[in-house]
C-alpha cells in the first residue's frame, strides 16, 4: 500500500490494480471511500480498462480473431510497478504481456496518476499506443463512496446533485448489463437525484452524452460534500447492490455492448480509436468539502 498527502487529505493506493483503498480528510478523521467488504462486493475503486462494464458473451472479435474478457477488462487485476512516487504524486504503470495479449492482442503503456493537492485528489488515466496501428479501447473509473458516512444517517439521507439543470436520461439496461436501446428519465428540467435502492433494482444508472462535467454527493442531515469533477468523460455510471452502504460515481470512456453488437471491437459504442504512437489522458477530480 502506498500513501500520499496533502495538508487536508491523506489518500492510500493499493498498486494490485492501482486501486484506490483510501480517502481521509485530515480536518475530521473522516474515511470517504467505502471499505472494502466482500459480503458486498470485490472492488472499491477499480480501473476500468481496457473496457467499460460487459461485451456480449464476453466476447469480441478483431481482425477476424475472436477474445474473451470479463467485465471491466483486465486492469483492476494486474499487478502495478511504481514509476515513480513523491510525497504528494504517485505514478503506476502497467504494459501489456504475453498474459494481457492472450485477451486483448494489443501493445500499450497504462498509467495511472493519483496527486493530492489542498481537498483534492486528481486522478490522471494515460493510454499510450506502442503498436504501429490503431488500437481500440475503453477507459472508466469506479470509485465507491461511503453512504452513509455517519451512524445516524441511511441511505435514503443522501442525494447526487449535478452542478447544472438539465434533463438527465438515463439507458435502460438488458441482461447481463448489456444496452436494449430504451432510456428513461432520471431527472426532468432539474439537477437532483434524490437516493434509493429502487433506482437500482435494474442494475445501473448509465447516463449518455452527459451535460453536465461535475457531481456531488450531499446528505440532507451532515454539511460534508463530495464531488466528481469528471470533465470531459461523455458517459457516467451510477452503481450500488440493493442495501450496500456505498455508491458509485463512474465516469467512463466507453459503454457496454448493445444486445445486437456484432462482436467487432472497431465498431463498438464509446470505442477510443487511438492512432500508432498516440498518447490518451484524462483527469478526474475528487474534492472533499467541509465546513
Amino acid at each position: 500500500m502506498h500513501t500520499i498527502q496533502s495538508d487536508l487529505l491523506q489518500v492510500k493506493v493499493n498498486p494490485h490494480g492501482a486501486e484506490l483503498s483510501s480517502i481521509v480528510s485530515k480536518q475530521t478523521g473522516t474515511e470517504y471511500l467505502w471499505q472494502r467488504d466482500l459480503a458486498w462486493w470485490y472492488g472499491q475503486a477499480p480501473i476500468l480498462f481496457p473496457i467499460v462494464c460487459s461485451l456480449k458473451n464476453n466476447t469480441y472479435t478483431y481482425n477476424g480473431e475472436s477474445y474473451n474478457m470479463t467485465i471491466h477488462g483486465f486492469a483492476k487485476s494486474s499487478m502495478f510497478t511504481v514509476a515513480s512516487a513523491s510525497d504528494t504524486k504517485i505514478v503506476f504503470s502497467l504494459t501489456d504481456s504475453e498474459e494481457t495479449r492472450k485477451q486483448y492482442p494489443f501493445g500499450f503503456l497504462f498509467e495511472a496518476v493519483f496527486e493530492v493537492e489542498g481537498n483534492k485528489l486528481h486522478t490522471t488515466y494515460r493510454v499510450t499506443n506502442t503498436n504501429d496501428s490503431i488500437m481500440y479501447f475503453s477507459v472508466g473509473a469506479h470509485e465507491a463512496y461511503r453512504c452513509p458516512r455517519e451512524d445516524d444517517e441511511s441511505f435514503d439521507d443522501y442525494y447526487l446533485e449535478f452542478a447544472e439543470d438539465n434533463t438527465y436520461v438515463s439507458e435502460t439496461p438488458g441482461k447481463d448489463g448489456l444496452k436494449i436501446g430504451d432510456t428513461y428519465t432520471v431527472v426532468e428540467s432539474g439537477r437532483v437525484i434524490p437516493l434509493h435502492y429502487g433506482w437500482f433494482e435494474k442494475d445501473t444508472l448509465v447516463f449518455k452524452n452527459v451535460p453536465c462535467s461535475r457531481i456531488s454527493l450531499k446528505s440532507k442531515k451532515s454539511a460534508a460534500v463530495l464531488e466528481v469533477d469528471y470533465r470531459d468523460a461523455p458517459y457516467l455510471g451510477i452503481w450500488t447492490k440493493i442495501g450496500a452502504p456505498y455508491v458509485c460515481i463512474e465516469p467512463w470512456y466507453g459503454l457496454p455492448d448493445e444486445e445486437t453488437h456484432d462482436g467487432d471491437i472497431t465498431k463498438k459504442t464509446g470505442i477510443i480509436d487511438l492512432e500508432a504512437g498516440g498518447v490518451f489522458e484524462w483527469t478526474h477530480t475528487i474534492s472533499i468539502i467541509e465546513p
